[in-house]
């Protein structure tokens, strides 16, 4: 596996989102996971460059920020398949 990082959420759709929060009780179903991407301050996105076709997106983190001192990390998720 090769992973690149990009900040670029250009090329991400809901699609690509499916298989994250594993366990969570109550989790956002991949459109509202885009939105909140979409609406943090900062995003990383993981992404496997050898998976078939387009590359992978295997893990994100994103940030919710002031913009001038504080950020607060609310989620931070690994895929299992990508997880050690």
């Amino acid at each position: 596996m090769t992973t690149t990082y990009t900040n670029d959420l250009g090329r991400i759709t809901a699609d690509d989102l499916a298989g994250f929060f594993v366990g969570w009780p109550t989790a956002p179903d991949p459109a509202a996971h885009l939105c909140i991407l979409q609406g943090s301050f900062a995003v990383w996105l993981a992404l496997d460059d050898k998976a078939a076709g387009a590359p992978r997106c295997v893990g994100f983190i994103n940030a919710v920020s002031d913009g001038v001192f504080a950020a607060f990390v609310p989620l931070l998720e690994v895929r299992p398949s990508h997880q050690p």
